[in-house]
Protein backbone atom coordinates (compact mmCIF):
# COMPACT_ATOMS: atom_id res chain seq x y z
CA UNK A 1 0.00 0.00 0.00
CA UNK A 2 1.18 3.74 -0.64
CA UNK A 3 2.45 5.55 2.25
CA UNK A 4 0.02 8.34 2.31
CA UNK A 5 2.22 10.72 4.73
CA UNK A 6 2.77 14.21 3.80
CA UNK A 7 4.69 14.87 1.35
CA UNK A 8 7.62 17.08 2.69
CA UNK A 9 7.68 20.56 0.86
CA UNK A 10 11.39 20.54 -1.41
CA UNK A 11 13.93 22.89 -1.26
CA UNK A 12 15.40 24.71 -4.18
CA UNK A 13 18.91 25.87 -3.20
CA UNK A 14 18.83 27.12 -6.93
CA UNK A 15 16.33 29.89 -6.91
CA UNK A 16 19.61 32.13 -5.47
CA UNK A 17 21.54 31.38 -7.97
CA UNK A 18 24.06 28.88 -7.77
CA UNK A 19 24.53 27.83 -11.30
CA UNK A 20 25.20 31.94 -12.22
CA UNK A 21 28.21 32.40 -14.13
CA UNK A 22 31.38 34.11 -11.89
CA UNK A 23 30.77 32.59 -8.29
CA UNK A 24 33.80 33.77 -6.56
CA UNK A 25 36.29 30.44 -6.46
CA UNK A 26 35.04 28.65 -9.07
CA UNK A 27 32.27 27.20 -11.15
CA UNK A 28 29.70 24.83 -10.66
CA UNK A 29 29.14 21.47 -12.50
CA UNK A 30 25.43 22.33 -12.61
CA UNK A 31 26.74 25.40 -14.53
CA UNK A 32 28.86 23.51 -16.79
CA UNK A 33 25.48 20.96 -17.42
CA UNK A 34 22.94 23.78 -17.86
CA UNK A 35 25.31 25.46 -20.68
CA UNK A 36 25.73 22.48 -22.43
CA UNK A 37 22.04 21.83 -22.49
CA UNK A 38 21.42 25.07 -24.29
CA UNK A 39 24.03 24.78 -26.94
CA UNK A 40 22.13 21.25 -27.73
CA UNK A 41 18.65 23.28 -27.32
CA UNK A 42 20.07 26.08 -29.48
CA UNK A 43 21.46 23.76 -32.39
CA UNK A 44 18.66 21.91 -32.52
CA UNK A 45 16.01 24.68 -32.84
CA UNK A 46 17.99 26.27 -35.25
CA UNK A 47 18.21 23.32 -37.90
CA UNK A 48 16.88 24.30 -40.63
CA UNK A 49 12.75 24.83 -41.44
CA UNK A 50 11.28 21.59 -42.64
CA UNK A 51 7.74 21.01 -40.29
CA UNK A 52 4.55 20.96 -43.02
CA UNK A 53 2.32 22.27 -40.25
CA UNK A 54 4.61 25.36 -39.43
CA UNK A 55 4.35 26.07 -43.25
CA UNK A 56 0.86 26.85 -42.93
CA UNK A 57 1.00 28.67 -39.94
CA UNK A 58 3.80 30.71 -41.40
CA UNK A 59 1.28 31.25 -44.79
CA UNK A 60 -1.93 32.17 -42.31
CA UNK A 61 0.69 34.76 -40.49
CA UNK A 62 1.52 36.44 -43.83
CA UNK A 63 -2.31 36.34 -44.97
CA UNK A 64 -3.38 38.29 -41.27
CA UNK A 65 -0.29 40.80 -41.51
CA UNK A 66 -1.55 41.62 -45.41
CA UNK A 67 -5.27 41.80 -44.69
CA UNK A 68 -5.17 42.99 -40.95
CA UNK A 69 -7.96 40.28 -39.94
CA UNK A 70 -7.51 36.64 -38.98
CA UNK A 71 -9.57 34.25 -41.62
CA UNK A 72 -12.54 32.49 -40.23
CA UNK A 73 -12.82 30.53 -43.54
CA UNK A 74 -10.84 28.68 -45.30
CA UNK A 75 -9.32 30.35 -48.08
CA UNK A 76 -6.74 27.65 -48.76
CA UNK A 77 -8.37 24.66 -50.27
CA UNK A 78 -10.84 23.80 -53.18
CA UNK A 79 -12.30 21.26 -51.61
CA UNK A 80 -13.76 23.14 -48.10
CA UNK A 81 -13.00 26.37 -49.31
CA UNK A 82 -15.07 29.29 -47.41
CA UNK A 83 -16.17 26.29 -44.91
CA UNK A 84 -15.53 27.60 -41.03
CA UNK A 85 -11.86 27.68 -39.40
CA UNK A 86 -11.01 28.44 -36.47
CA UNK A 87 -7.45 29.77 -36.81
CA UNK A 88 -6.15 28.24 -32.52
CA UNK A 89 -2.66 29.60 -33.13
CA UNK A 90 -2.75 32.73 -34.89
CA UNK A 91 -1.16 34.10 -32.46
CA UNK A 92 1.98 32.22 -32.90
CA UNK A 93 1.10 32.85 -37.25
CA UNK A 94 1.43 36.44 -36.51
CA UNK A 95 5.08 36.10 -34.65
CA UNK A 96 6.46 33.94 -37.13
CA UNK A 97 5.59 35.95 -40.25
CA UNK A 98 6.36 38.98 -38.38
CA UNK A 99 9.86 37.92 -38.01
CA UNK A 100 9.71 36.65 -41.50
CA UNK A 101 9.45 40.30 -42.54
CA UNK A 102 11.96 42.12 -40.13
CA UNK A 103 14.58 39.58 -40.47
CA UNK A 104 13.63 36.62 -42.89
CA UNK A 105 13.20 33.01 -42.49
CA UNK A 106 16.85 33.18 -40.50
CA UNK A 107 15.17 35.59 -37.44
CA UNK A 108 12.52 32.65 -37.29
CA UNK A 109 15.47 29.86 -37.38
CA UNK A 110 16.98 32.32 -34.63
CA UNK A 111 13.38 32.67 -32.68
CA UNK A 112 12.96 28.71 -32.79
CA UNK A 113 16.42 27.92 -31.28
CA UNK A 114 16.05 30.38 -28.34
CA UNK A 115 12.61 28.70 -27.27
CA UNK A 116 14.49 25.12 -27.67
CA UNK A 117 17.63 26.30 -25.58
CA UNK A 118 15.33 28.37 -23.07
CA UNK A 119 13.16 24.51 -22.61
CA UNK A 120 16.29 22.66 -22.35
CA UNK A 121 17.86 24.99 -19.78
CA UNK A 122 14.62 25.46 -17.37
CA UNK A 123 14.17 21.52 -17.77
CA UNK A 124 17.55 21.65 -16.19
CA UNK A 125 16.20 24.09 -13.44
CA UNK A 126 13.31 21.99 -12.52
CA UNK A 127 15.42 19.14 -11.46
CA UNK A 128 17.06 20.78 -8.96
CA UNK A 129 15.17 19.28 -5.84
CA UNK A 130 17.15 15.69 -6.85
CA UNK A 131 20.26 17.37 -5.88
CA UNK A 132 22.61 15.78 -6.53
CA UNK A 133 24.67 15.52 -10.40
CA UNK A 134 23.77 12.28 -11.37
CA UNK A 135 20.09 11.94 -10.33
CA UNK A 136 19.17 15.34 -12.37
CA UNK A 137 21.03 13.80 -15.91
CA UNK A 138 19.29 11.05 -14.95
CA UNK A 139 16.12 12.67 -15.28
CA UNK A 140 16.99 15.30 -17.92
CA UNK A 141 18.72 12.91 -20.59
CA UNK A 142 15.85 11.52 -22.11
CA UNK A 143 13.49 14.68 -22.10
CA UNK A 144 16.45 15.98 -24.17
CA UNK A 145 16.34 12.77 -26.44
CA UNK A 146 12.69 13.87 -26.77
CA UNK A 147 13.29 17.15 -27.71
CA UNK A 148 15.75 16.53 -30.30
CA UNK A 149 12.61 15.19 -32.11
CA UNK A 150 10.30 17.28 -31.56
CA UNK A 151 11.43 20.77 -30.69
CA UNK A 152 10.56 22.17 -33.85
CA UNK A 153 9.51 24.91 -35.24
CA UNK A 154 5.42 24.87 -34.80
CA UNK A 155 3.62 26.54 -32.30
CA UNK A 156 3.81 24.04 -30.17
CA UNK A 157 7.77 25.25 -29.25
CA UNK A 158 6.30 28.19 -27.56
CA UNK A 159 3.48 26.53 -25.44
CA UNK A 160 6.64 24.50 -23.50
CA UNK A 161 8.34 27.31 -22.56
CA UNK A 162 4.97 28.79 -20.40
CA UNK A 163 4.60 25.11 -19.33
CA UNK A 164 7.60 25.43 -17.49
CA UNK A 165 6.50 28.06 -16.33
CA UNK A 166 3.31 26.45 -14.84
CA UNK A 167 5.62 23.81 -13.19
CA UNK A 168 7.67 26.72 -11.58
CA UNK A 169 4.37 28.43 -10.50
CA UNK A 170 2.98 24.58 -8.93
CA UNK A 171 6.74 24.14 -7.12
CA UNK A 172 6.48 27.59 -5.64
CA UNK A 173 9.46 28.73 -7.60
CA UNK A 174 7.31 31.24 -9.78
CA UNK A 175 4.89 33.77 -8.10
CA UNK A 176 1.09 32.13 -9.15
CA UNK A 177 -0.15 35.59 -10.03
CA UNK A 178 2.22 35.28 -13.16
CA UNK A 179 -0.05 32.41 -14.57
CA UNK A 180 -2.17 35.40 -15.42
CA UNK A 181 0.13 36.79 -18.11
CA UNK A 182 1.15 33.33 -19.09
CA UNK A 183 -2.20 31.74 -20.02
CA UNK A 184 -3.58 34.43 -21.49
CA UNK A 185 -1.06 34.16 -23.50
CA UNK A 186 -0.72 30.69 -24.69
CA UNK A 187 -4.78 30.81 -25.57
CA UNK A 188 -3.85 32.37 -28.12
CA UNK A 189 -0.76 30.25 -28.87
CA UNK A 190 -1.33 27.24 -28.99
CA UNK A 191 -4.19 25.10 -27.97
CA UNK A 192 -2.19 23.14 -25.43
CA UNK A 193 -2.69 25.40 -22.71
CA UNK A 194 -5.61 22.59 -21.19
CA UNK A 195 -2.44 20.19 -20.60
CA UNK A 196 -1.25 22.83 -18.44
CA UNK A 197 -4.73 23.33 -16.52
CA UNK A 198 -4.19 19.20 -16.49
CA UNK A 199 -0.95 19.49 -14.86
CA UNK A 200 -1.96 21.79 -12.44
CA UNK A 201 -5.15 19.81 -11.56
CA UNK A 202 -2.70 16.34 -11.39
CA UNK A 203 -0.26 18.02 -9.00
CA UNK A 204 -2.77 19.38 -6.83
CA UNK A 205 -5.18 16.20 -6.99
CA UNK A 206 -2.02 14.12 -5.68
CA UNK A 207 -1.13 16.39 -2.86
CA UNK A 208 -4.77 15.94 -1.54
CA UNK A 209 -4.44 12.18 -1.64
CA UNK A 210 -1.33 12.60 0.43
CA UNK A 211 -3.58 14.60 3.11
CA UNK A 212 -2.01 17.55 3.09
CA UNK A 213 -3.61 21.28 1.81
CA UNK A 214 -3.34 21.71 -1.88
CA UNK A 215 -3.05 25.53 -1.29
CA UNK A 216 -0.66 26.41 -3.30
CA UNK A 217 -2.03 24.50 -6.64
CA UNK A 218 -5.40 25.58 -5.85
CA UNK A 219 -3.79 29.43 -5.89
CA UNK A 220 -1.53 28.17 -8.93
CA UNK A 221 -5.02 27.32 -10.86
CA UNK A 222 -6.90 30.25 -9.82
CA UNK A 223 -4.83 32.33 -11.84
CA UNK A 224 -4.06 30.26 -14.45
CA UNK A 225 -7.94 29.89 -15.13
CA UNK A 226 -8.53 33.56 -14.86
CA UNK A 227 -5.57 33.99 -17.32
CA UNK A 228 -7.15 31.33 -19.78
CA UNK A 229 -10.61 33.41 -19.10
CA UNK A 230 -9.18 36.76 -20.17
CA UNK A 231 -7.47 35.08 -23.05
CA UNK A 232 -10.63 34.04 -24.56
CA UNK A 233 -12.13 37.27 -23.84
CA UNK A 234 -9.45 39.75 -25.32
CA UNK A 235 -8.87 37.62 -28.28
CA UNK A 236 -9.96 38.27 -31.73
CA UNK A 237 -11.32 34.94 -31.77
CA UNK A 238 -12.96 35.44 -28.51
CA UNK A 239 -14.42 32.85 -26.26
CA UNK A 240 -14.34 29.91 -28.74
CA UNK A 241 -10.66 29.77 -28.40
CA UNK A 242 -11.26 28.39 -25.14
CA UNK A 243 -13.82 25.56 -26.61
CA UNK A 244 -11.44 24.50 -29.63
CA UNK A 245 -10.22 21.71 -27.55
CA UNK A 246 -13.06 20.29 -27.07
CA UNK A 247 -14.31 20.73 -30.72
CA UNK A 248 -11.39 18.67 -31.36
CA UNK A 249 -12.42 15.86 -28.90
CA UNK A 250 -15.75 16.08 -30.96
CA UNK A 251 -13.93 15.19 -34.48
CA UNK A 252 -11.71 12.35 -33.10
CA UNK A 253 -12.54 10.20 -36.50
CA UNK A 254 -11.02 12.85 -38.41
CA UNK A 255 -7.63 12.26 -36.70
CA UNK A 256 -7.53 8.38 -36.88
CA UNK A 257 -4.83 8.63 -40.05
CA UNK A 258 -2.81 11.13 -38.63
CA UNK A 259 0.48 9.24 -37.67
CA UNK A 260 0.63 12.08 -34.25
CA UNK A 261 -2.44 11.42 -33.07
CA UNK A 262 -1.82 7.45 -33.12
CA UNK A 263 -0.75 5.87 -29.85
CA UNK A 264 2.74 5.08 -29.79
CA UNK A 265 4.05 2.47 -31.55
CA UNK A 266 7.50 2.23 -29.81
CA UNK A 267 9.45 2.51 -32.91
CA UNK A 268 10.76 5.80 -33.33
CA UNK A 269 13.57 7.08 -31.56
CA UNK A 270 11.50 10.06 -29.55
CA UNK A 271 8.35 7.37 -28.48
CA UNK A 272 11.69 4.95 -27.13
CA UNK A 273 13.19 8.09 -25.58
CA UNK A 274 9.88 8.63 -23.82
CA UNK A 275 9.05 4.85 -22.60
CA UNK A 276 13.09 5.19 -20.96
CA UNK A 277 11.52 8.24 -19.48
CA UNK A 278 8.58 6.47 -17.89
CA UNK A 279 10.93 3.23 -16.51
CA UNK A 280 12.65 5.56 -14.56
CA UNK A 281 9.65 8.02 -13.59
CA UNK A 282 8.00 4.97 -12.11
CA UNK A 283 11.15 3.15 -11.16
CA UNK A 284 11.37 6.41 -8.81
CA UNK A 285 8.49 6.90 -7.44
CA UNK A 286 8.07 3.27 -6.58
CA UNK A 287 11.14 2.79 -4.92
CA UNK A 288 11.95 5.94 -3.20
CA UNK A 289 9.42 8.56 -3.19
CA UNK A 290 5.49 6.64 -2.90
CA UNK A 291 3.84 9.58 -2.73
CA UNK A 292 0.57 10.26 -4.70
CA UNK A 293 1.66 13.51 -5.91
CA UNK A 294 4.52 12.65 -7.64
CA UNK A 295 2.75 9.23 -9.04
CA UNK A 296 -0.79 10.69 -10.27
CA UNK A 297 0.50 13.64 -12.21
CA UNK A 298 3.25 10.16 -13.89
CA UNK A 299 0.47 8.51 -14.72
CA UNK A 300 -2.07 10.96 -15.64
CA UNK A 301 0.03 11.94 -18.50
CA UNK A 302 1.51 8.92 -19.23
CA UNK A 303 -1.80 7.88 -19.89
CA UNK A 304 -2.75 10.92 -22.25
CA UNK A 305 0.53 10.18 -23.90
CA UNK A 306 -0.46 6.74 -24.39
CA UNK A 307 -3.56 7.93 -26.66
CA UNK A 308 -1.44 10.24 -28.77
CA UNK A 309 1.69 10.27 -29.20
CA UNK A 310 1.43 14.22 -29.51
CA UNK A 311 1.13 14.30 -26.45
CA UNK A 312 4.67 13.16 -25.43
CA UNK A 313 6.81 16.45 -25.58
CA UNK A 314 4.41 18.09 -22.76
CA UNK A 315 4.09 14.83 -20.91
CA UNK A 316 7.68 14.59 -20.55
CA UNK A 317 8.53 18.32 -18.73
CA UNK A 318 5.06 17.72 -16.36
CA UNK A 319 6.80 14.81 -14.97
CA UNK A 320 10.24 16.81 -14.03
CA UNK A 321 9.17 17.79 -10.44
CA UNK A 322 7.60 14.35 -9.18
CA UNK A 323 10.98 12.33 -10.60
CA UNK A 324 13.03 15.38 -9.31
CA UNK A 325 12.30 15.21 -5.54
CA UNK A 326 12.09 10.74 -5.82
CA UNK A 327 15.38 11.33 -7.26
CA UNK A 328 16.80 13.34 -4.46
CA UNK A 329 20.01 12.38 -2.84
CA UNK A 330 20.66 9.65 -5.70
CA UNK A 331 24.31 9.40 -6.45
CA UNK A 332 27.30 11.44 -4.02
CA UNK A 333 28.32 13.79 -6.56
CA UNK A 334 26.95 17.53 -5.62
CA UNK A 335 26.94 19.50 -9.05
CA UNK A 336 26.51 22.85 -6.56
CA UNK A 337 29.72 22.50 -4.84
CA UNK A 338 32.47 25.45 -6.49
CA UNK A 339 35.18 23.95 -8.49
CA UNK A 340 37.61 26.67 -9.71
CA UNK A 341 39.11 24.45 -12.83
CA UNK A 342 35.53 24.43 -14.06
CA UNK A 343 35.73 28.27 -14.47
CA UNK A 344 37.70 27.77 -17.87
CA UNK A 345 34.82 24.98 -19.34
CA UNK A 346 31.90 27.52 -18.23
CA UNK A 347 34.24 30.09 -20.25
CA UNK A 348 34.87 27.83 -23.49
CA UNK A 349 30.94 26.76 -23.40
CA UNK A 350 30.18 30.20 -24.11
CA UNK A 351 32.25 30.74 -26.89
CA UNK A 352 31.16 27.54 -27.99
CA UNK A 353 27.64 28.98 -27.54
CA UNK A 354 28.04 31.59 -29.94
CA UNK A 355 29.87 29.34 -32.37
CA UNK A 356 26.98 27.13 -32.43
CA UNK A 357 25.03 29.75 -33.08
CA UNK A 358 27.47 31.70 -36.10
CA UNK A 359 27.64 27.97 -37.39
CA UNK A 360 23.68 26.95 -37.94
CA UNK A 361 22.70 30.30 -39.12
CA UNK A 362 24.92 29.13 -42.06
CA UNK A 363 22.96 26.51 -42.85
CA UNK A 364 20.49 26.38 -45.61
CA UNK A 365 17.36 28.18 -44.08
CA UNK A 366 15.04 25.81 -45.32
CA UNK A 367 15.23 21.78 -46.18
CA UNK A 368 12.45 20.80 -48.66
CA UNK A 369 14.45 17.45 -50.25
CA UNK A 370 10.92 15.88 -49.13
CA UNK A 371 8.38 18.07 -50.92
CA UNK A 372 8.08 18.09 -54.85
CA UNK A 373 9.27 21.48 -54.97
CA UNK A 374 10.59 20.76 -59.15
CA UNK A 375 7.30 19.59 -59.95
CA UNK A 376 5.37 21.76 -58.48
CA UNK A 377 7.45 24.47 -60.18
CA UNK A 378 7.02 22.61 -63.29
CA UNK A 379 3.09 22.31 -63.54
CA UNK A 380 3.10 26.20 -62.76
CA UNK A 381 4.74 27.38 -65.78
CA UNK A 382 2.72 24.29 -67.07
CA UNK A 383 -0.22 26.14 -66.31
CA UNK A 384 -1.10 23.25 -64.31
CA UNK A 385 -1.28 24.50 -60.65
CA UNK A 386 -3.50 27.96 -60.63
CA UNK A 387 -6.43 28.18 -58.49
CA UNK A 388 -8.83 26.98 -61.40
CA UNK A 389 -7.07 23.41 -60.84
CA UNK A 390 -8.13 20.85 -58.62
CA UNK A 391 -4.82 18.96 -58.29
CA UNK A 392 -4.77 15.89 -55.98
CA UNK A 393 -1.65 15.36 -53.72
CA UNK A 394 -0.44 14.67 -50.19
CA UNK A 395 -1.30 16.62 -47.14
CA UNK A 396 2.36 17.64 -46.42
CA UNK A 397 2.30 18.74 -49.87
CA UNK A 398 -0.57 21.27 -49.63
CA UNK A 399 1.09 22.77 -46.61
CA UNK A 400 4.01 23.44 -49.00
CA UNK A 401 2.35 24.92 -51.96
CA UNK A 402 0.42 27.41 -49.39
CA UNK A 403 3.78 28.67 -48.16
CA UNK A 404 5.23 28.07 -51.41
CA UNK A 405 2.27 30.51 -53.28
CA UNK A 406 -0.06 30.95 -51.47
CA UNK A 407 -4.14 31.16 -51.53
CA UNK A 408 -4.39 34.05 -54.38
CA UNK A 409 -2.08 31.52 -56.90
CA UNK A 410 -2.81 28.04 -55.86
CA UNK A 411 -5.73 25.78 -54.07
CA UNK A 412 -4.81 22.50 -52.70
CA UNK A 413 -6.68 19.50 -52.40
CA UNK A 414 -5.91 19.03 -48.37
CA UNK A 415 -3.10 19.68 -45.91
CA UNK A 416 -3.00 18.52 -42.01
CA UNK A 417 -5.77 21.13 -41.07
CA UNK A 418 -7.65 17.84 -40.31
CA UNK A 419 -10.11 19.50 -37.72
CA UNK A 420 -11.58 21.79 -40.39
CA UNK A 421 -11.94 19.21 -43.25
CA UNK A 422 -15.13 17.30 -44.09
CA UNK A 423 -14.96 13.91 -42.71
CA UNK A 424 -15.81 12.35 -46.09
CA UNK A 425 -12.86 14.30 -47.74
CA UNK A 426 -10.26 13.14 -44.95
CA UNK A 427 -11.62 9.13 -45.38
CA UNK A 428 -11.25 9.24 -49.15
CA UNK A 429 -7.77 11.32 -48.41
CA UNK A 430 -6.71 8.07 -46.28
CA UNK A 431 -7.93 5.85 -48.99
CA UNK A 432 -5.84 7.19 -51.27
CA UNK A 433 -2.69 6.51 -49.13
CA UNK A 434 -3.90 2.71 -48.48
CA UNK A 435 -4.25 -0.49 -51.48
CA UNK A 436 -7.05 -1.87 -53.17
CA UNK A 437 -9.15 1.02 -52.86
CA UNK A 438 -11.09 2.31 -55.87
CA UNK A 439 -9.12 5.24 -56.78
CA UNK A 440 -11.06 6.10 -59.72
CA UNK A 441 -14.03 6.97 -58.05
CA UNK A 442 -12.06 9.27 -55.24
CA UNK A 443 -10.80 10.86 -58.74
CA UNK A 444 -14.05 11.87 -59.79
CA UNK A 445 -15.64 12.86 -56.61
CA UNK A 446 -12.49 15.32 -56.40
CA UNK A 447 -12.90 16.60 -60.26
CA UNK A 448 -9.38 16.28 -60.44
CA UNK A 449 -7.32 17.96 -63.47
CA UNK A 450 -4.02 16.64 -62.17
CA UNK A 451 -2.55 14.59 -59.01
CA UNK A 452 0.90 15.45 -57.49
CA UNK A 453 1.94 11.98 -56.14
CA UNK A 454 4.68 10.26 -55.13
CA UNK A 455 6.00 7.24 -56.61
CA UNK A 456 6.38 4.77 -54.61
CA UNK A 457 2.91 4.12 -53.57
CA UNK A 458 0.13 1.71 -54.54
CA UNK A 459 -1.89 4.90 -56.23
CA UNK A 460 1.13 5.96 -57.73
CA UNK A 461 1.62 2.52 -58.97
CA UNK A 462 -2.16 3.03 -60.42
CA UNK A 463 -1.76 6.41 -62.19
CA UNK A 464 1.23 4.62 -64.22
CA UNK A 465 -1.56 1.74 -65.63
CA UNK A 466 -2.39 3.69 -69.20
CA UNK A 467 -5.67 1.23 -68.87
CA UNK A 468 -6.49 3.28 -65.72
CA UNK A 469 -7.69 6.55 -67.73
CA UNK A 470 -4.41 8.69 -66.36
CA UNK A 471 -1.12 9.66 -68.04
CA UNK A 472 2.60 10.60 -66.68
CA UNK A 473 3.25 13.79 -67.93
CA UNK A 474 5.96 14.48 -65.34
CA UNK A 475 8.64 12.80 -62.60
CA UNK A 476 11.01 13.82 -60.75
CA UNK A 477 12.79 11.49 -58.48
CA UNK A 478 10.15 10.00 -56.31
CA UNK A 479 7.40 12.24 -57.70
CA UNK A 480 5.00 12.58 -60.66
CA UNK A 481 2.83 14.57 -62.07
CA UNK A 482 -0.17 12.93 -64.15
CA UNK A 483 -3.38 14.11 -66.04
CA UNK A 484 -5.99 12.35 -67.14
CA UNK A 485 -5.17 10.74 -70.60
CA UNK A 486 -8.12 12.12 -72.47
CA UNK A 487 -7.14 15.96 -71.69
Amino acid sequence: MLDVVKAPETTHPEVVGPDSVGTPGGARANQVVALVLAIIGLRIGMGSLYDNSFLTHLATGRLILDDGVIPRSDPYSFTAFGDPWTVQSWGASVIFAGIEQMAGLGGIRVLVGLLSAATAVLAWKLTSAAEGLVGRLLIAVPVLAIGAGLWVERPLIFSLVLLLGVLFAIEGRLDARMMVPVFLIWVNLHGSFVLGLAAIAAYGVGRALDRDRPTRELRVFVFAAAGTFLGGLLSPLGPKLLVFPLQLLQRREAFVAVAEWKPPTWQQPVEIAFALQLVIALGLVLLRYRRWRSIVPIVCFAAISLQSTRNIVHASLVMLPAMAIAAQGLGTIDGRRPVRILRPVVMALWALLAVTAAISLRLPDTDFSDYPVASAAWMRSEGLLDTDDRVVSRDFVGNYLEFRYGPDEVRVFIDDRVDMYPTDLIADYGALLDEGTDFAAILERADATAVLWDRDSAFGDWLEDPGNGWEIVHDEDQWMVAVPADA
